[in-house]
């Protein structure tokens, strides 16, 4: 049997988008069946309802709130016919180039489905949702900038996910705790063997949450967590491969070499001397 989902490829404008009116309303009836995103997407809910799907059960979510969908989270999209909301959408990509700090911060935000909020604090956010919408706007876009007003908001975001903290732990609560371990471990623990006896689960129980939730196994997701973060100490750090592959977790350079070149289809050494020639 098929279960591959389809993921959408939106022109993502370098990686962000702000997304109001009929932009959003096209964009969510492109399709009405489950599916996944390669980009994250943060949505604040003025007025009516909607029926957010997470971990496959709808909940209807009501305005004033915040909505968040992580990556690869398999959803399907509500009708906001009747609402008043707008997204943002940006990617691993956009925020690639931020301290660990602040992707930890994503990782925190993005860790739960949404985040009922006062009118007052929905004000509040919408003081840098009008800037992001009219920078957005602006042909000579400073990306820079909309990094900047991201960092905020998401600050802003994990803040009300502390005021407001989630009292029910859902069936599939198992994923959030996987990704924090992640965020907290990858760098040194790289077998799924260690993540599922740090909840408590056997491997074979971990990979059925971690697949219901994005159809990518506990292994996928590492590597994707390595990669990423070999990938930003390459382009950025002045670190050679074998520091690199140390600071990873990697038993030798050798083995990194080999790890980087089968997903990436580059060596390490070939990725960095690309990326340095093209600044």
């Amino acid at each position: 049997m098929n279960t591959i989902l389809p993921r959408y490829k939106i022109d993502l404008k370098n990686d962000f988008v702000f997304l109001k009116e009929d932009d959003l309303e096209k964009f969510m009836f492109s399709d009405l069946n489950a599916h996944s995103h390669n980009y994250y997407i943060l949505s604040f809910l003025y007025e009516g309802s909607v029926a957010h799907l997470s971990d496959f059960e709808h909940e209807l979510v009501s305005s004033p709130a915040v909505l968040m969908l992580d990556i690869d989270h398999v959803h399907t999209h509500p009708d906001i016919s009747d609402c008043k909301i707008v997204s943002i959408a940006f990617s691993t990509n956009f925020i690639s180039d931020q301290q660990q700090t602040f992707l930890q911060k994503v990782s925190q935000v993005f860790s739960r489905p949404f985040i009922n909020i006062s009118s007052e604090e929905l004000n509040q956010l919408d003081e840098i949702i009008k800037i992001i919408a009219r920078e957005s706007l602006n042909d000579k876009k400073d990306y820079e900038l909309l990094k900047a007003l991201l960092n905020v908001l998401i600050v802003k975001c994990l803040r009300l996910s502390e005021t407001y903290p989630i009292t029910d732990q859902n069936k599939n609560g198992i994923y959030s705790n996987f990704k924090t371990l992640l965020k907290a471990n990858f760098q040194k623990q790289h077998q799924v063997k260690f993540y599922a006896d740090r909840l408590n689960v056997s491997t074979r129980i971990l990979t059925q949450y971690i697949r219901s939730s994005t159809f990518k196994t506990p292994k996928q997701l590492i590597d994707e967590h390595l990669l990423l973060e070999a990938k930003r100490l390459l382009y950025w750090s002045n670190a050679s491969s074998k520091e690199i592959a140390w600071q990873l977790g990697f038993e030798t350079d050798s083995y990194f070499n080999r790890f980087f070149k089968k997903h990436i289809g580059k060596t390490p050494k070939e990725f960095h001397r690309k990326h340095y020639e093209g600044k």
